[in-house]
């Protein structure tokens, strides 16, 4: 005769006890779009002049700055008899944007006097240059008697290659520095020229 089996015992809830609580529920995945579709829809979004400007005062500011080219190429053209004639067009934007636009007209003011003193800086460079390097190489070759000149041959040599290089820079340099305020000034961004915007800093805190 086979055993009987243990009865169930049915265990009661105290009230104390709780049921357990179910388990939360995972968070549902988000599948992605591919990238080429994520990509076209986004916007393209142009970002808005700064300070309130509109596209009319920071195009004319740009060009106040990029006539530098304009300087660039009469110089080119001309041999550096017309190259005067560049600073023209930013003093006419300043001229015509004085009552109009303060943007404008600072630009096209700092623009105007770094193109002046560029030149003037280029003039500088090429007369006393020219006159240092005819001095030098005259007392080299009265000098190269004595065996001294020989050295001072190579020195001058330097020099005049330096001379060279500088003259052939500062205008280079000058017009991507030109090019960048234009960037900037189109971008409505208030540029600075180094040494010319302190400089008419300080002039008009005295007037």
């Amino acid at each position: 005769m086979s055993e009987d089996k243990a009865p169930k015992v049915t265990q009661k809830l105290e009230s104390g006890n709780e049921a357990p609580k179910p388990r939360p529920r995972r968070a549902e995945t988000k599948v992605l779009e591919p990238e080429g579709e994520m990509e076209k829809s986004l916007e393209v979004v142009t970002p808005a002049p700064h300070l309130g400007l509109t596209r009319d005062e920071t195009n004319w500011a740009a060009l106040a700055h990029a006539s530098i080219l304009l300087t660039l190429l009469l110089g080119l053209a001309t041999g550096g008899i017309a190259v005067f004639l560049g600073p023209i067009v930013p003093a006419l934007i300043w001229y015509a944007f004085r009552a109009k636009s303060e943007y404008v007209t600072e630009q096209a003011r700092q623009a105007t006097i770094f193109q002046v003193a560029g030149l003037l800086a280029l003039l500088a460079l090429a007369v006393v240059g020219a006159i240092l390097v005819a001095v030098g190489w005259a007392v080299s070759a009265v000098l190269v008697i004595v065996l001294i000149g020989i050295i001072l041959l190579i020195v001058m040599a330097i020099v005049t290659l330096l001379w060279g290089a500088a003259f052939i820079a500062l205008p280079i340099a000058q017009v991507v520095y030109g090019c960048y305020a234009a960037l900037e000034a189109y971008n409505g961004r208030p540029f600075r020229y180094w040494w010319v915007a302190d400089v008419i800093d300080r002039y008009q805190a005295q007037a």
